[in-house]
């Protein structure tokens, strides 16, 4: 995983690659947990398609791949470009409100509650 976050990394020296919204600040385009990966990018075309082939890099480096059965793709402001995106990928659509290590992850600000 430390390869894959080096990996990432270079992503930041790509004048056309875009953090997600609420990523950039941070420089973050991915938590890793046990194994579980959770990747970030804007839902633009040349930014999924890069961070997607730094990914294929670390895959082909690993061995490790993901598995479709298992994966999604999650996002918001959908648009026609997104749809071409998930269908070149192979990933599933997945529906946000989801929890992640028993967390629960949405578009919107969690309450204290949750």
């Amino acid at each position: 995983m430390e390869y894959l976050s080096r990996n990432l990394k270079i992503l930041k020296q790509e004048k056309a690659f875009h953090y997600h919204p609420m990523c950039s600040r941070l420089d973050l385009t991915h938590l890793s947990f046990a194994d579980y990966l959770l990747l970030f990018v804007r839902g633009d075309a040349t930014s999924v398609a890069l961070l997607h082939h730094r990914f294929n890099i670390f895959s082909a480096a690993s061995g490790l791949k993901a598995n479709l059965a298992k994966s999604s793709i999650y996002y918001g402001g959908f648009s026609l470009e997104v749809k071409q995106i998930q269908q070149k990928l192979g990933y599933s659509q997945g529906s946000l409100h989801f929890r992640y290590l028993g967390i629960p992850l949405d578009t919107k600000k969690l309450s204290v509650m949750q």
